[in-house]
C-alpha cells in the first residue's frame, strides 16, 4: 500500500510537493490528501490572458499555514521562507529551504523541504494556473525529531486564488494559505 502525505510547498502557492510514504495503512488517508493529481485538470485560461502586474517580480514567503492529515491525524503546519521569482514571461521558480512544523497528539512533525521548481503560469485577475513542474531536491519527513521518511521533491499542479496589493501577495489553494513580501531591489524606498 502506499500513503500519501500532503506537504503543501508554496511553489507561487500553486504546486503541492507531496511525499510518498511505503508500508502505511491504507486506512490512513484522509480527503485532504486533495492536492494529489486530479484525474480532470481544471480549464486553464488562454495564454493570452494577462498577470495581474502586481503578481510579477521577486517574493519572500512570510506565513505558510496548511492542514493536512498525517497517520491519521489533521495536523496543522505553519513555516516560512521559501523565495519565489514570477517572471512577465509566464515562467516561475522557487528555492526552499524551508521547515514547515506541526503537532496532534503528543507528536511533533516537521516537513522539510530542500530545493528547487521551475515551472509555467497563466494567470487571470484571481487565478493562478500552472504546468510542466521541474523540481530538484528533497522533502524530508520528521516525526518527534527522528526521520521517518525522505523522497525526491515532487510537484502536483493546482489551481490557486490570490490576491495582492503593492508589495503583498497572498495565495490560498484547498487546504493552505500563503502570505508574501516583495523582495525590492537595493535603494528602492519601501
Amino acid at each position: 500500500m502506499v500513503l500519501v502525505v500532503l506537504l503543501v510547498l508554496c511553489v507561487g502557492g500553486g504546486a503541492a510537493a507531496y511525499l510518498t510514504l511505503r508500508g502505511e495503512p491504507a486506512s490512513s488517508p484522509s480527503p485532504s490528501t486533495a492536492a494529489s493529481p486530479s484525474p480532470s485538470p481544471s480549464p486553464v485560461p488562454s495564454p493570452s490572458a494577462a498577470p495581474a502586474a502586481c503578481l510579477i517580480g521577486s517574493w519572500r514567503e512570510t506565513s505558510f499555514t496548511a492542514n493536512w492529515m498525517m497517520y491519521g491525524s489533521k495536523v496543522q503546519f505553519t513555516g516560512s521562507g521559501t523565495l519565489m521569482r514570477i517572471n512577465a514571461d509566464g515562467t516561475m521558480a522557487t528555492v526552499d529551504k524551508t521547515i514547515r512544523r506541526g503537532a496532534a497528539h503528543g507528536d511533533r512533525y516537521e516537513m522539510i523541504h530542500n530545493g528547487t521548481t521551475k515551472l509555467h503560469y497563466v494567470a487571470d485577475d484571481k487565478t493562478i494556473n500552472y504546468s510542466a513542474p521541474q523540481t530538484t531536491g528533497t522533502t524530508t519527513l520528521k516525526v518527534n525529531g527522528s526521520r521517518r521518511a525522505s523522497e525526491k521533491l515532487r510537484a502536483t499542479i493546482t489551481p490557486e486564488t490570490y490576491s495582492c496589493k503593492g508589495d503583498e501577495l497572498r495565495l490560498f489553494g484547498e487546504v493552505y494559505s500563503s502570505e508574501w513580501e516583495r523582495i525590492l531591489p537595493p535603494g528602492r524606498p519601501v
